[in-house]
């Protein structure tokens, strides 16, 4: 009985722990768009990248624009992972790399005018401060005032899913017997 309620226990850790983390919340772009001075075309692909890796891209539907401000419109959406957060993301389209590059924050939706054109790739950092992070109020000293460092929000493994889960089998189980 023991022999059965620990095989079963271990193979419920297992599944259980195969779940360790949730995955960041996709990063949002729109905006207008203009290469060389003009208006991109509608049916051009916009891709954004961290690195050599893809991460999202949005076909632009009305010449000089991709995407929308509005709940349903459709966005550039950028699927990064944990690892990538705070990263550059990089945009290009046609060939070109935009000049506009972005820090990858989990959950944001933000603006950005891309403008493409040969030898400016990645000169403007255009990223914002994440919104999920909270302000705390200045406290008055003698000394001046220190900029603080701001740091991403990160999301702490799910470690304690696998132990309540087994702690929670075997209460069953020995409900049973």
């Amino acid at each position: 009985m023991y022999l059965k309620t620990g095989i079963i226990l271990l193979s419920l850790i297992f599944i259980v722990s195969g779940v360790s983390a949730i995955p960041p919340l996709p990063y949002e772009f729109y905006g207008n768009a203009t290469m060389n001075g003009t208006p991109i075309p509608a049916g051009t692909v916009i891709s954004a990248k961290i690195g050599e890796t893809e991460v999202g891209n949005i076909t632009v539907g009305k010449a000089g624009m991709y995407g929308g401000s509005e709940t349903f419109d459709k966005r550039l959406v950028v699927n990064g992972d944990e690892k990538q957060i705070g990263q550059y993301i990089t945009f290009s389209a046609l060939g070109i790399e935009a000049a506009q590059k972005v820090k990858l924050w989990a959950g944001e939706s933000q603006r950005l005018d891309l403008t493409f054109a040969p030898g400016v790739a990645g000169s403007i950092d255009a990223s914002i401060t994440p919104s999920q992070q909270t302000n705390t109020p200045d406290i008055p000293t003698k000394e001046p005032a220190k900029e603080p460092v701001k740091e991403p929000t990160k999301a702490a493994p799910l470690i304690a899913a696998p132990i309540v889960a087994g702690l929670l089998a075997l209460v069953l189980f020995a409900r049973r017997s």
